[in-house]
């Protein structure tokens, strides 16, 4: 399991470098969030007057480092079902590493097109009647 760790951490350096990088942009934008009122608008909801898939991750993220659970869920579920999925689906890929979750697999695609039919259909369920619910805080 050791191995496994040190072998992803060799192969993977350019990666976890970029994934690095977005994290410290991530935190970047929370401190500006906290501090003044400048927020990312999201152009589809401007545009269209609905809330796309991805509406309310912000707040999810910041309700997460607040340890907020059912408030990041509340922001927006759908990333709230999704992500420890995700998580236990990189934890199997680094600690593990099996045959029918290696990159390009039918496991990972799975995952993949799973979570974008999901997503989808979670952007048109929440913009329906009587599912304001599933709206994030700052637009019900």
């Amino acid at each position: 399991m050791l191995q496994n760790l040190r072998f992803f951490f060799r192969t993977h350096r350019k990666q976890l470098r970029t994934a690095g990088i977005f994290f410290l942009l991530g935190l970047a934008y929370y401190i500006v969030t906290q501090l003044t009122p400048l927020r990312i608008p999201c152009l589809f909801q401007k545009i269209t007057g609905l809330a796309c898939p991805g509406c309310g991750i912000s707040h999810f993220c910041i309700r997460l480092l607040h340890l907020d659970l059912l408030g990041a869920a509340r922001e927006n579920l759908a990333i709230a079902l999704l992500s420890p999925l995700w998580l236990a689906a990189f934890l199997v890929r680094v600690l593990w590493n099996p045959k029918w979750f290696a990159k390009g697999s039918k496991g990972e695609n799975l995952l993949l097109w799973g979570s974008v039919v999901v997503l989808l259909l979670f952007g048109i369920v929440r913009n329906l009647p009587h599912m304001e619910f599933l709206l994030p805080s700052y637009l019900q």
